[in-house]
């Protein structure tokens, strides 16, 4: 009997209720059984030469692992989530409550937020857990074979997905929003039995699901790092300061007992994970926002904005995100170098699709290559396109640049990863789809010709029972093992054990490089213990400075010293953290080193001259800056963070510097005022390079700064400027709302000058002037105008201040004219109505204009009689059908009979609208005509593209017979017996431009992120530039709705076991009576005939499932409207038509 007979029932596992080892609490969530699937999964990976794979743990033991750790004895903590979707929520699903979100601004707002809008319904979020499973090698086989829920509970409907566990110093802290937790196991059970919350206030905003806590880390400092995505924080430290920022991702580091809290970085979407490097730099994965944007490896610098903020998603172009480049590289082309703001430190590079766990190698286990890397688990919804990514970074000046970025280990759904003490690289397995089947796996992978290296090390021994008993000597000596974990721990014994004098030497006089660096790094942890200790620590490092620069002026302990001294002084301040003597050498060590021609150590030099400097540094960061004259962010960013800084130590400092000379250096005092908020920009709207003068816009818009907004508004007129310029112009106008602002926004509409895109912004604020916008049309950010500021809108006076202007738009492009007709109707401008009724008659002008010109005359004219017969003569369908609307609408009981006639006899797109107008009409002739029309469903005669709107009119209509008409329909479609049934009415009938802004443009949606057509997308998913050529309308609603019924051709993956008992896996190349072909993992096509094939089995679909629950029926509909014109035939890309 061969092996699939044997475990055929236990192929497809049985989703079953399993009980918690642990006694903690009742709570059982579905976990599914115990199967050999992991195990015939590992035959389907690629795994690198040399190496083997293991499986660790499978379920029941673990499900839905998010991240893991693995602690010095080896035991595994899991993050297990049961919440995703019934807890943890998304905007997507949720887009009635999107207004409200945005608004938010902190944790407590969020919950009364839930209880407006669910009611009693809030407590369900409570029935599903995330917890923290303990994993064990009881008996040292080298598998996990007890386990336990070490926490658990985690269930508040404020709780979002525990998503990032690490152990130290005795404890375990875990990061679920809206806490961090630091829990401890006190009687070694396996079960922790003290929960202490250390903060409270994180995740402020419901924003995407899985932009959650994570990350957790130790930094070279001994300080606990860790991040948040896009939903935002608003704590309040131990010291009583408060920490606020509603809309963006940041990174966030405080010592270990919660003190001393404070935001390291912000500006970030979804930064899931953090890796220091052997230098202390910082590094993560931040994820992309769906809208053709790539996700990107980012260098974490101290103070730095990486510029992304929240309410960017719901702006279908994402607003400065895509439109200024913010999320492409440094200078990647001329347009970034044109466009990309100077207050961002961009990404160092574009790196793969769903960056998620992250780990740095330690130094020993693998071939050499690997010195220096990364490792990555990219996840992209399916194994087949998901697995551990691998790669490194090397110095660019004081930036990086990516190198040997390469596949590792693939075609597992990774979600985290990490080395195990004795040099194997655990990966946890998500196995598949988006929001957990109850099943996850932890594979271990070992190089079999280097592993044992690792145990000759010592490293398991030493991480297993620590470094506490270690004589002093060995101690000294482990600072230079070839394993950072060992390293690290010897530093912290080190400091631990008081060793200040031993480290100070060795900071200065080490002869290796790798000890110098520890050495330094403990010094960085005495001088955060006190002021006291800060004094004696900066002046041992202010003499490792001395001693560096004697042996290279270029040596990275420059940058390591000055690096770790500002931030020892920005601790305690410059007063209690040096002694007079100290400060006055480093001042002087200081100013010289930012002449340095190695721009990471003048960079660092920079940024330690912000925290230690006199009023007159100012002058030195300048210099700098237009030294380097925008050519490296990273010191650009250190410098006008030097400069804020100051700044706030010297009031008035910044806008004394105004007229410094250099472009660069006004750049990065510009930037450094923005920090600062100050109403002093409005000076540099006026400087004469463009650049300096855009980056004082973004500021002043962005940030809101009132006071300078009237300066702002004034830059209407001045010739060259760019686009993103004239936006915040428009804008400012907008806000300002007197009359004069009016014209002048109408005479940017109106100066065909300008770009198409501004021209349609301003008419677009024209047309809203009297109700204004509450989001900034500009960011997308909640703004809505103050009480005080909006009642100073004239209606009154607005025909005057508009009109001149409105025949200079009405001969701009269709869009334009469009708007300029409806805003002639939204301000009553009778004047017009010569010109609309010429227009409306000219039947060369398109149908939508025309149209737009029938609906403003039927608003500005006195007799409407007229208008109507007007229209109803009309040659063109979409008049007419304009036309009958109006009718409905002005007349609904005189416009049935004209409704009947066009169902019975018209177009099918007659028939549609006027079935959609008679939901509206509360007659009883208006019932039988519906009800008339599903005898023609029911015969077949009724279009299909009018399906959809007889159930939604009948729906509104309400009446008991329309309900039960609607019904039976419902009824035939489950009884049909398939998902696609059951949206069949979304087959026929959409519109392929609304469709194609869903696709491209809506955030419930994303599909852009997954998907390319001509060119513009992702690369997770199937290209759709030619689908409509390939495929029918039954196939693309199918894959919406159903889209594990068919996978598409090179994204299906497979596990075959054949009669003779053979395994094999890997992506469908072909599949039909004659063969089954195979791509697999290796990059091996093999072949196998149906005949042999005993027992197959199929992965699951990267496509959400959920997509009915995010879109309409009718925005369905229209997308497939949209997907039935992609024929690959030249199409142009998305926004170029």
């Amino acid at each position: 009997m061969n092996v699939l007979r044997q475990l055929r029932h236990l192929i497809i596992p049985v989703i079953l209720l399993a009980a918690s080892v642990s006694a903690q609490d009742d709570y059982q969530p579905r976990i599914a059984s115990s199967s050999k699937d992991a195990e015939l999964a590992l035959q389907g990976f690629q795994i690198p030469e040399g190496m083997k794979g293991q499986l660790m743990a499978a379920e029941p033991m673990l499900a839905n692992p998010v991240a893991f750790y693995v602690s010095g004895n080896g035991s595994v903590y899991v993050c297990e989530t049961f919440r995703q979707e019934v807890g943890v929520e998304d905007n997507r699903s949720h887009m009635n409550w999107l207004d409200n979100d945005l608004q938010l601004q902190s944790v407590e707002e969020r919950l009364a937020m839930f209880r407006r809008y669910l009611g009693d319904d809030v407590s369900k979020y409570g029935v599903e857990q995330d917890r923290i499973r303990l994993l064990r090698d009881s008996n040292g086989d080298g598998k996990f074979d007890t386990d336990s829920v070490f926490a658990a509970g985690f269930n508040d409907p404020l709780d979002g997905t525990g998503a990032g566990v690490i152990e130290a110093n005795g404890s375990v802290y875990y990061t679920c929003i809206p806490k961090l937790w630091r829990l401890k196991d006190t009687d070694s059970d396996g079960i922790a039995d003290d929960h202490d919350a250390l903060h409270h206030g994180y995740g402020v905003r419901v924003a995407f699901r899985g932009h959650d806590m994570h990350g957790l880390t130790i930094g070279p400092d001994g300080r606990l790092y860790y991040s948040i995505g896009d939903r935002g924080y608003n704590v309040i430290t131990k010291e009583g300061e408060r920490l606020h920022r509603p809309d963006c991702g940041a990174v966030f580091r405080c010592d270990l007992d919660g003190s001393n809290l404070e935001v390291f970085a912000h500006g970030l979407r979804n930064p899931q994970e953090l890796a220091f490097d052997d230098f202390g730099n910082l590094f993560t994965g931040d994820n992309n926002s769906d809208s053709g944007d790539k996700a990107r490896w980012v260098y974490v610098v101290k103070g730095s904005d990486t510029g992304w903020r929240m309410y960017y998603q719901y702006e279908n172009d994402r607003g400065p995100w895509n439109r200024e480049r913010i999320w492409y590289p440094f200078r990647s082309d001329e347009e970034t170098v044109a466009v990309q703001p100077a207050y961002i430190l961009p990404p160092v590079a574009h790196l793969a699709d769903g960056p998620s766990g992250l780990t740095y190698y330690p130094g020993i286990g693998l071939p050499d290559r690997y010195a220096g890397h990364f490792f990555m688990a990219d996840f992209r919804g399916t194994a087949g396109n998901s697995g551990i990514r691998s790669f490194a970074v090397k110095t660019n000046g004081a930036t990086f640049e990516l190198v040997d970025s390469h596949q590792f280990i693939w075609s597992i759904l990774a979600t985290d990863v990490d080395f195990a003490p004795d040099g194997s690289l655990y990966v946890s397995d998500w196995v598949n789809g988006w929001v957990g089947e109850g099943k996850g796996r932890i594979y271990r992978f070992e190089h079999t010709n280097r592993i044992s290296e690792v145990a000759g090390a010592g490293v398991p021994n030493m991480l297993a029972n620590g470094l506490q008993d270690a004589a002093h000597s060995e101690l000294i000596g482990l600072l230079a093992h070839v394993d950072r974990r060992v390293r690290q721990q010897a530093q912290f014994e080190l400091v631990r054990r008081n060793a200040d004098t031993d480290l100070f030497d060795l900071a200065a006089n080490a002869p290796q490089p790798i000890v110098r660096r520890h050495a330094i790094w403990g010094a960085w942890q005495i001088g955060l213990r006190s002021a006291q200790d800060s004094q004696k620590a900066t002046a041992a490092l202010t003499q490792s400075i001395h001693a560096a620069i004697d042996r290279d002026p270029a040596d990275d302990d420059l940058a390591q010293c000055l690096k770790v001294i500002g931030d020892i002084v920005d601790r305690f301040g410059v007063d209690a953290a040096f002694s007079l003597q100290t400060r006055g050498q480093l001042l002087l060590l200081c100013r010289r080193l930012t002449e340095s021609e190695n721009l990471r150590v003048a960079g660092f030099a920079a940024a330690a001259l912000g925290s230690v400097g006199e009023d007159v540094d100012g002058e030195a960061l300048l210099a700098l800056l237009d030294r380097v004259n925008n050519q490296d962010p990273v010191v650009r960013h250190q410098c006008s963070h030097a400069l804020w800084q100051l700044g706030q130590r010297f009031p008035g400092l910044l806008a004394s510097l105004n007229a410094h000379p250099g472009d660069a250096g006004r750049l990065g005092l510009v930037v450094a005022m923005r920090m600062q908020l100050s109403p002093e920009l409005a000076g540099f709207l006026s400087d004469a390079d463009t650049n300096v003068v855009a980056e004082a816009v973004r500021a002043i818009h962005d940030e809101h700064i009132d006071a300078a907004m009237p300066a702002l508004a004034r830059l209407a007129g001045t010739p060259g400027l760019p686009d993103l310029v004239l936006r915040r112009v428009l804008n400012a106008n907008y806000r300002l709302g007197q009359i004069n602002n009016a014209s002048v926004v109408a005479a940017i509409a109106a100066d065909s000058a300008n770009p198409e895109a501004v021209r349609l912004l301003a008419a677009r604020l024209l047309k809203t002037w009297n109700q204004p916008l509450k989001k900034d049309p500009v960011t997308g950010r909640w703004r809505p105008l103050r009480t005080d500021v909006a009642g100073i809108r004239n209606a009154g006076s607005m025909a005057s201040a508009i009109q001149p202007y409105l025949p200079a738009m009405l001969a701009g492009s269709d869009k334009l004219r469009e708007f300029a007709v409806e805003i002639a109707s939204t301000h009553g401008i009778k004047d017009l109505i010569p010109t609309l009724r010429q227009l409306l008659l000219d039947e060369d002008n398109p149908e939508t204009l025309r149209v737009s010109c029938l609906r403003a005359l039927a608003r500005l004219s006195d007799n409407i009689d007229e208008l109507i017969e007007l229209g109803q003569k009309d040659r063109s369908e979409s008049v007419q059908l304009a036309t009958l609307e109006l009718l409905a609408t002005r007349k609904p009981k005189a416009a049935i009979p004209a409704l009947r006639i066009a169902i019975e006899n018209g177009s099918p797109l007659a028939i549609q609208r006027s079935i959609r107008l008679l939901g509206g009409i509360k007659e009883d002739e208006a019932e039988l005509i519906l009800l008339a029309a599903f005898d023609r469903l029911d015969s077949g005669q009724l279009p299909a593209s009018s399906i959809l709107d007889l159930l939604t009119a009948a729906e509104q209509n309400g009446s008991s017979q329309l309900k039960a008409a609607v019904n039976s329909y419902r009824k035939s479609q489950k009884e049909a017996g398939t998902t696609l049934a059951l949206w069949s009415e979304c087959l026929e009938g959409g519109e392929a431009a609304r469709g194609e802004e869903i696709f491209f443009g809506r955030s419930a949606a994303s599909c852009r992120r997954c998907h390319k057509v001509n060119a513009s997308g992702g690369e997770v998913g199937p290209d759709l530039s030619k689908i409509a050529s390939e495929k029918d309308r039954t196939y693309l609603l199918e894959s919406i709705v159903d889209p594990n019924a068919k996978i598409a051709k090179g994204f299906e993956t497979v596990v075959v076991v054949t009669v003779e008992g053979k395994v094999h896996s890997g992506v469908v190349k072909r599949d039909d009576a004659q063969v089954l072909q195979l791509m697999t993992p290796q990059g091996a096509l093999i072949s196998i005939s149906p005949d042999e094939i005993d027992e197959r089995t199929t992965g699951q679909s990267g496509m959400p499932s959920d997509m009915g629950k995010n879109l309409t029926r009718s925005e369905i509909r229209d997308l497939i409207a949209y997907l039935a014109t992609l024929k690959g035939e030249g199409a142009a890309a998305h926004g170029e038509r």
